[in-house]
């Protein structure tokens, strides 16, 4: 395990899927929904994860040439599988104990599919700011979305840990000057859960 941070972060910018909870089967489920429909192509997991997982929607849509609307999308592709949705055991605890850092999720979803998945899990309110796709031009791996996190918190990006389990995590809180914390990846530091954040930040 590494060693506490020292000094540790003034605040705390968290990616939301994969991190906070485990959204990977219904946000596959949706996708596999989507191509049925629109292509009449079965989507598998894997071509899932590395095309589209983690992956900006609008970026996606774009790509796919897709007119379909992001809430329409939450509405009538993920809204459908929110049975499949669930918040890691330690994310409640982790982030109660965490309470004196000043926290905000940073995360590639549109705002609509946000507010879903959070008013869905209940945790919204370990937050101050929740930022989103919708809040920046370009999600991540642009540090936009970083750099804006930590402008609300009141901390500069030097002295703020992004916490995230994707590439686009990596590169958008390095290109903002964030100290990054990988979970299940290589960061700066590496933690395999949530819970595993409390000992790194215990020099507070």
């Amino acid at each position: 395990m590494s060693r506490p941070l020292s000094p540790p972060p003034a605040a705390l910018l968290f990616d939301m899927d994969g991190v906070l909870v485990d959204t990977f089967a219904a946000w596959y489920a949706s996708f596999a929904d989507l191509f049925a429909h629109r292509y009449g192509h079965c989507l598998g997991r894997e071509e899932f994860r590395s095309r589209f997982w983690g992956r900006d929607l609008r970026d996606i849509f774009a790509e796919l040439g897709l007119d379909l609307g992001v809430p329409a999308f939450c509405a009538d592709y993920l809204g459908r599988h929110t049975d499949q949705m669930a918040i890691y055991p330690d994310t409640r605890p982790t982030l109660a104990a965490l309470a004196p850092f000043p926290k905000a999720v940073i995360t590639n979803t549109p705002a609509a599919c946000t507010e879903l998945i959070l008013q869905d899990l209940g945790i919204a309110q370990y937050f101050a700011a929740i930022l989103t796709g919708d809040d920046v031009t370009s999600g991540k791996p642009d540090p936009a979305i970083v750099r804006k996190g930590c402008e609300l918190l009141g901390c500069p990006p030097a002295r703020a840990a992004v916490i995230g389990d994707h590439l686009v995590d990596v590169e958008a809180g390095r290109r903002a000057g964030c100290t990054v914390i990988g979970v299940r990846i290589n960061g700066d530091h590496r933690i395999e859960r949530l819970a595993e954040l409390l000992p790194l930040l215990s020099n507070r």
